[in-house]
């Protein structure tokens, strides 16, 4: 299979190293010609067989939004959240690198030539408090306002680092871009987490910036 024959797949905001069997279904073969097209950057690889065509993302005017959905497919069940929605709402003082996300398997992350995708472990029972958006007509999960907060504030405090004024404090959030309401939304998921200790992180906060 050439390159020049890969003109089809642009239409796939991505594909496998499985559908291209379908063409070249010699295994040695293949692999070869992958390993050309990553030299030649005729291919962009995500992680371990899955792939874009280097062309369908050039030729992409809106790459956040293709971003998001390729940290969406990359690992599933995952939906963006933490630092990455936060700086969405201008909730943090400094820049972040990268699309953070929650999923229900094992903590990882993957670098490749588009970015550094990671991804959270959360408890199923805590997967929830995200919206849909729309990249074409494939869906896009992104966690709500509120829901990112407490993502971020349950993955850093849930077993580990102190909890005082200090610490909140350094985190630098922007309080004063979430609402009461909002926050009121948080406590519902730190009451609904059964974590004393994400209780705690949320009273104290409360204490500090809503009293």
């Amino acid at each position: 299979m050439k390159a020049k024959n890969l003109s089809h797949l642009n239409r796939l905001l991505y594909f496998t190293k499985e559908s291209l069997k379908q063409y070249e279904s010699n295994e040695e073969a293949l692999n070869f010609n992958l390993k050309y097209w990553l030299k030649k950057k005729i291919v962009v690889r995500l992680k371990n067989g899955v792939y874009i065509l280097r062309d369908r993302w050039d030729r992409e005017a809106n790459k956040d939004v293709y971003l998001e959905f390729l940290a969406n497919k990359l690992y599933e069940p995952s939906y963006l959240s933490c630092e990455y929605v936060m700086s969405l709402y201008g909730l943090l003082s400094e820049a972040v690198y990268g699309l953070s996300s929650v999923t229900t398997k094992k903590t990882v992350s993957f670098k490749n030539d588009l970015g550094f995708f990671s991804y959270y472990s959360i408890s199923p029972k805590l997967f929830l408090g995200y919206e849909i958006e729309r990249f074409y007509s494939t869906p896009i999960f992104l966690a709500k306002k509120a829901k990112a907060v407490f993502d971020y504030l349950y993955l850093r405090f849930l077993k580990k680092n102190p909890i005082n004024k200090k610490v909140l404090e350094e985190l630098r959030i922007n309080w004063e871009n979430i609402k009461k309401s909002e926050f009121q939304e948080i406590e519902k998921y730190a009451r609904n987490s059964g974590s004393r200790r994400i209780l705690e992180v949320i009273n104290l906060t409360k204490k500090i910036y809503y009293a």
